[in-house]
């Protein structure tokens, strides 16, 4: 399976599906899934404004209400995380997690998904210690202070993500690089890039404390981060003591951050422990089965990127070609409509991530002050979470099956099963873990073309259906997106402009909007695609990546949302721009 990974979006959704589409033409290849690592800024009107934490020079509405208001539809199945520079409010309402755009699935404050069988782990928000400890206590509207804490990480996220089993996490992401990472690559490049980083890399305070102990704690075989505005690849060796903590020097005609398309074995990593060698060569037939991923991920080391903000002519996309446990079925079903399609991999619900979250949920607060949390390897704890997996099986998979057998989904296009081959081996009633299955797209608040939709006042509150629908799943109250009690439920109507949404497969561009750039792109066809080389997207000796050039047909006459060197040198990068 074909992932690509970018690093801050700053609602520039044009230019990076447009550089995706770009690298695939040039590259021959098919991107099955795109990873945003936060500051992704879904602006779906005016009002979402209050609740952006940036200079007010930087506010404007960006991309994302096209895609909200189905006028675009986002061409490859994205998931998505949230950073310091968001639209707290509608992040709020899917704080479970839910499609924020048809085709654009949010995490949630924190979450875990099954990527074609993949575990995906997502954690939002940057750390502040004074608020790492709170409850989720902040309401609209936001004030000076709230806008900032909303997105702050809490410990009652981070806990519930360390009592996932060790051996069950592929990929994390982040928007926060974890505590000390920049340890276990090249520290000399990095501050020669962004020297004002030096006294918190000397004083080992730059980054997130906790993400260091999640990423101990989960070991998994990646983990991806933006935030800091520059490429950087480390990689941490699990088990070995903290002297591994040196700063490695790129051989001086060797670019360490240059990443190939493939994933290398342990075996050749062993050879070439250094990072850059993190990222090798491997063929798509070495595909090892779930439980050997996972065993080898956890025994030995995380490979960590972060990638630099959407801008030309800077290392923000990242393609690798991972193994996946349902690739076989996935090229399956790509074959089955003789590739004329683009066949999105499934997206299911973690089991043990819905055991969790009710295991947890009595400890939810939403007070000024989080009670205290269990320990998340306590033996109570774990016996908990073991009960609640066999509730999850009983309750949501038993009878789930038994409910929907040979019922065509409600969204579920007539005939959209033709790429579905029989007999995967999939465990019985996983389907029923579908995300398509439980949540679909609604829009809660307008569109700019739609009634209120260009009002200038803050946001109102809305009751996310998707929040109630994962509720109401997992047998759990809503508290954090409840209906107001005086307010009667309100009258949801579908999108206009694009189809009901597909289990499984990927989403189709409106007849009324369609770009035939999806299927075949001319070359010079869309002038937000960013020049980028997947190969080597970053060349110390060549160029330096953050004083690029604007110009050409790839990025010029572009408003991107940017930041100067000197707002980010007086400004804290925790709260300020990063």
């Amino acid at each position: 399976m074909k992932l690509a990974i970018q690093g801050c979006s700053h609602g520039e959704l044009d230019a990076i599906y447009a550089s995706l589409l770009r690298t695939e033409r040039e590259q021959s290849l098919q991107i099955d899934a795109l990873l945003l690592c936060g500051d992704f800024q879904a602006i779906r009107n005016h009002s979402d404004l209050h609740a952006l934490a940036v200079p007010q020079k930087y506010l404007r509405l960006g991309d994302f209400h096209s895609y909200y208001s189905g006028e675009k539809v986002a061409p490859v199945l994205t998931l998505v995380i949230g950073g310091n520079h968001e639209a707290s409010n509608y992040m709020y309402e899917l704080y479970h997690g839910g499609w924020l755009a048809p085709n654009i699935y949010f995490l949630g404050a924190a979450g875990v998904v099954e990527l074609n069988g993949l575990v995906v782990a997502g954690i939002s928000g940057i750390y502040k210690d004074k608020d790492y400890k709170k409850g989720r206590f902040e309401k609209l509207p936001y004030d000076a202070s709230t806008i900032r804490s909303c997105y702050h990480t809490r410990e009652f996220d981070v806990a519930r993500l360390k009592a996932v089993a060790r051996k069950q996490v592929d990929v994390v992401m982040s928007h926060d690089w974890p505590n000390t990472i920049e340890q276990y690559g090249d520290t000399k490049a990095l501050i020669r890039k962004k020297p004002f980083f030096k006294d918190e890399i000397e004083s080992e305070t730059l980054g997130s404390p906790p993400l260091m102990e999640l990423l101990q704690c989960l070991k998994p075989a990646f983990w991806f981060s933006a935030h800091l505005h520059v490429k950087f690849a480390a990689l941490f060796k699990h088990g070995q003591a903290s002297a591994q903590k040196t700063v490695r020097t790129a051989a001086a005609n060797t670019n360490p951050e240059a990443l190939d398309i493939s994933l290398d074995s342990d075996e050749e990593e062993e050879k070439e422990p250094a990072p850059q060698a993190a990222f090798g060569n491997t063929s798509a037939s070495e595909t090892e089965s779930k439980a050997e991923q996972n065993e080898r991920s956890a025994a030995s080391s995380t490979r960590f990127l972060a990638l630099h903000k959407c801008l030309p002519q800077t290392p923000f996309l990242q393609i690798i070609d991972h193994p996946s446990p349902h690739d076989a079925e996935l090229e399956a079903r790509k074959s089955a409509l003789n590739y004329q399609q683009r066949i999105s991999p499934t997206l299911r619900y973690n089991k043990r991530w819905l055991a969790i979250t009710r295991a947890f949920h009595s400890h939810f607060s939403l007070q000024y002050r989080q009670p205290h949390l269990p320990d998340p390897s306590s033996a109570a704890l774990l016996d908990k979470i073991e009960a609640e997996e066999r509730w999850i099986e009983q309750y949501c998979l038993a009878q789930g099956s038994t409910r929907n057998s040979g019922k065509r989904k409600q969204d579920e296009l007539e005939g959209s099963r033709a790429g579905t081959p029989q007999g995967t081996g999939e465990g019985e009633g996983v389907e029923d873990l579908d995300v398509y299955k439980i949540q679909q797209f609604v829009r809660t608040a307008p569109a700019p073309f739609e009634p209120g939709g260009l009002s200038q006042a803050p946001p109102a509150w809305y009751t996310n259906p998707q929040t109630e629908a994962f509720c109401h799943f997992v047998g759990i109250e809503n508290k954090i997106n409840p209906r107001p009690p005086q307010f009667a439920p309100p009258g949801f109507h579908p999108p206009p402009h694009f189809p009901p949404q597909r289990a499984g497969e990927g989403f189709q561009a409106p007849p009324a909007h369609h770009q035939d750039h999806v299927q075949a792109e001319e070359p010079t066809a869309d002038p937000n695609a960013l020049a980028i080389d997947i190969d080597d997207l970053e060349s110390d000796c060549e160029q330096d990546s953050d004083n690029f050039q604007d110009g050409g047909a790839d990025g010029g006459g572009r408003s991107v949302l940017t930041l100067s060197e000197d707002d980010e040198l007086h400004a804290r990068w925790k709260e300020g721009t990063g």
